[in-house]
C-alpha cells in the first residue's frame, strides 16, 4: 500500500517493502521586519509567509526491499542538485509547492564484512521551492 511519494522514492507498506518516513516533523510562520521608530517603540511589519519545511526520517534496510547504499546515493545525489519535487502524502500534496532537500545525514548501521551495508538511518530537510 503506497504512503506517499517524494523524489521519484514511493513510500509503500507491503511483504515485499517497507519505506515509510517516520519522526515526520514540520513548521511553517511568518515573516515580519521591525523598524525603529524615534523616541517610541519599534514598530512590525508583516513581510510574508515563511517557507513550510519539514523533517524526517528513513530507515533504508536490505531486508525490508530497500537497498541502502543504492537509496542513500540517490538522495545524496538529489540533495546537493537542484531537484525539486512534490511531496505527497495520503495522495494530496504537502504544499502547492514542490520542494527541495536542504539537508541530509545518515547513520550506518550495519555493514558486512565485503563492505555490503544492509542497514542505514537516513535524516532529511526539507523545504519549500518557490
Amino acid at each position: 500500500m503506497a504512503v506517499g511519494t517524494f523524489m521519484g522514492m514511493v513510500f509503500t507498506v507491503s511483504q515485499q517493502k517497507l519505506l515509510t518516513p517516520s519522526n515526520f516533523k514540520g513548521s511553517t510562520g511568518s515573516d515580519w521586519a521591525t523598524h525603529d521608530v524615534v523616541g517610541g517603540k519599534s514598530r512590525s511589519e508583516w513581510t510574508g509567509p515563511k517557507l513550510k519545511s519539514y523533517s524526517f526520517d528513513l530507515l533504508l534496510r536490505a531486508q525490508d526491499g530497500v537497498p541502502p547504499r543504492t537509496t542513500l546515493s540517490v538522495l545524496q545525489q538529489r540533495a546537493e542538485s537542484c531537484a525539486t519535487d512534490y511531496f505527497i502524502i495520503g495522495g494530496r500534496p504537502l504544499s502547492s509547492f514542490p520542494f527541495k532537500i536542504t539537508d541530509i545525514s545518515e547513520e550506518w548501521g550495519a555493514v558486512l564484512a565485503g563492505g555490503e551495508m544492509i542497514e542505514c538511518k537516513v535524516s532529511l530537510t526539507v523545504e519549500e521551492y518557490l
